[in-house]
């Protein structure tokens, strides 16, 4: 069901919002692209920390969203630099999500 462009200029969706979207050449799927980082990013320092051997919580904070599905190598101890580094982009990406 497609939503009349009306309706979206009236909601501030046409003026407001405009999300970068990629696509899965795979699937076909199309996420938008800071929930694709987003998840990236988690899932990269979920494995860091199972790989350091501290518990990792279980918590889906975002389950509305559509989850691409990646490849797991299995838990990657990352350097402390990058790990700094993921947790600075991921506080950047949240924050955009807080902007809307």
């Amino acid at each position: 069901m497609l939503t009349p462009e009306e309706v979206l200029k009236t909601s501030g969706h046409v003026d407001r919002f405009a999300d970068w979207m990629c696509k899965d050449k795979a699937t076909g799927e199309i996420f938008r692209a800071d929930h694709l980082v987003e998840q990236v990013l988690e899932d990269r320092l979920k494995g860091d920390k199972e790989a350091r051997g501290t518990t990792v919580e279980a918590t889906d904070t975002n389950s509305n969203k559509k989850k691409l599905k990646i490849k797991k190598k299995g838990p990657v101890k990352l350097p402390d630099e990058k790990v700094a580094l993921y947790q600075k982009y991921l506080a950047q990406v949240r924050h955009l999500h807080t902007k809307i």
